[in-house]
């Protein structure tokens, strides 16, 4: 290369196959590929290896797939101070495109959707399910299948987004990722079969059945006032997860949607799972419509601001709930049928805490509890039941008396009866019963009385 020499800045230029080593500093420009070199220096003064160093330009940047340079891709992972052997030996290392590392998770925006609560979003949304989940590659292909993930922003809907078997959709938190309907009255969103068929034509035409679906970070909210719709309908579909998503009604007085539906138009439902969710505002949280629906499990999970039930059973089988929160709602769970549902550890806001535990079915039991008694009574009031049975354990010092205590009421009169034994010591205890509590008291000094019932309710 020939050296040129402008305002004591040096540089050369020449064919790629010409360049030579370059001093510190000195630039070095092949005019054949179009690509800037800039010398490394020596050692002495400084530089962390003997050569050259390329410049990235224009050039590069706008054919960075397709450069040989810079189109390949390997794991390093040396943040803790080694490369990580990707390959079967370190001497080969498993290379990949850029392209390739950039289409493993598909990002909402690459099918065009904006997420300024003004565009709507809703053809975008659609067609990168569609292409991702595509009816005539998936179902049979997993290769073909991604996470679809939604950046912090309000995706404004027109028309229910179609959720097909195996998709798995990721948001930034459902205070950040919302998916917004706001005209008419339509859900936000469906599960739908591989052709992307919902209600009673599921499965129809060969189509996969929905199932294998996962859901997280996003909260779906229906904004219009007078929505009569589901927030978000599962309908014959199996194997659905939906973890850290919150569900939000919009409904004025006079409208009471369920936020979601769990339905059988095709086919039964089963396994449905959610977990750490959010329910709030509408009817009732959760319906289930239709006969056949097991195995539907709900984990700490918040419902609030609710002018119905959280659960309407129907008539479901095998419901679980398990540590859940029950704020302002008008009721907990009813049902139409022998459902065979359990919840433990739920907490209830708005009653007594006595009313937590498990149930079994219609077979409520109480966490055990620990209360200091003296001669003062102590007033236990029971769930609204008209009858119970406490067992129970009264130590004091070192007399003990332990046993069972059955409790009814009628509509005009009140029947208990007292079980026990006691160590050779007496407690002297006294347990009875009004028309509304359950009162134990100790004739002198203090005791420690501890106690869970069980019940139908």
């Amino acid at each position: 290369m020939a050296v040129t020499q402008i305002s004591r800045i040096q540089h050369r230029r020449g064919f790629e196959q010409d360049l030579p080593q370059l001093t510190s500093a000195e630039l070095g420009w092949s005019l054949d590929t179009r690509r800037l070199y800039i010398g490394n220096g020596t050692i002495e003064e400084g530089a962390p290896v003997v050569g050259v160093t390329r410049i990235l330009t224009e050039h590069d940047i706008s054919n960075i797939t397709s450069n040989v340079a810079f189109s390949n891709y390997t794991f390093v992972g040396n943040a803790a101070g080694y490369v990580a052997q990707t390959g079967a030996s370190a001497l080969a290392p498993v290379v990949r495109t850029y392209q390739e590392k950039f289409d493993d998770i598909v990002n909402i925006k690459d099918f065009g959707a904006v997420g300024d609560n003004t565009t709507d979003d809703t053809d975008a949304i659609n067609r990168a399910i569609q292409q991702i989940y595509k009816s005539t590659v998936s179902p049979n292909e997993p290769r073909a299948r991604r996470s679809i993930y939604f950046p912090g922003g309000t995706y404004l809907t027109s028309n229910p987004i179609l959720i097909p078997p195996y998709a798995r959709l990721v948001g930034d938190g459902t205070s950040s990722a919302i998916i917004r309907q706001s005209q008419g009255n339509r859900s936000v969103a469906n599960i739908c079969d591989s052709s992307f068929q919902t209600s009673t034509s599921i499965g129809t035409g060969g189509a996969t059945a929905p199932c294998d679906i996962e859901i997280s970070g996003i909260q779906f909210f229906n904004s219009n006032l007078s929505s009569t719709r589901p927030i978000f309908v599962i309908d014959s579909a199996s194997n659905v997860r939906i973890q850290s998503c919150k569900f939000r009604s919009n409904a004025s007085v006079g409208f009471y949607p369920n936020l979601v539906s769990v339905e059988t138009s095709a086919a039964t439902t089963s396994k449905v799972t959610f977990d750490s969710c959010q329910f709030t505002n509408g009817g009732n949280a959760i319906g289930i419509i239709g006969t056949g629906v097991t195995s539907i499990r709900v984990l700490n999970t918040e419902f609030d601001n609710l002018s119905n039930v959280a659960v309407n059973l129907n008539d479901s089988r095998n419901f679980c709930s398990i540590g859940n929160y029950f704020g302002s709602v008008g009721g907990y769970f009813i049902s139409e049928g022998n459902n065979f549902h359990f919840s433990i550890g739920d907490y209830y806001e708005n009653v007594n805490t006595t009313y937590a535990g498990i149930n079994l079915g219609n077979l409520q039991i109480s966490p055990s509890q620990l209360y200091s008694i003296t001669s003062s009574p102590l007033a236990l009031i029971p769930v609204a039941n008209t009858a119970s049975t406490i067992s129970y354990d009264i130590r004091q010092g070192a007399n003990i008396r332990f046993g069972t205590f059955s409790f009814v009421k009628t509509t005009s009169q009140v029947f208990y009866e007292d079980s026990y034994v006691e160590t050779l010591g007496q407690v002297g205890a006294n347990l009875s019963a009004n028309s509304d509590s359950i009162l134990i008291s100790v004739d002198s000094g203090t005791a420690i009385f501890k106690y869970n019932y069980k019940t139908f309710n």
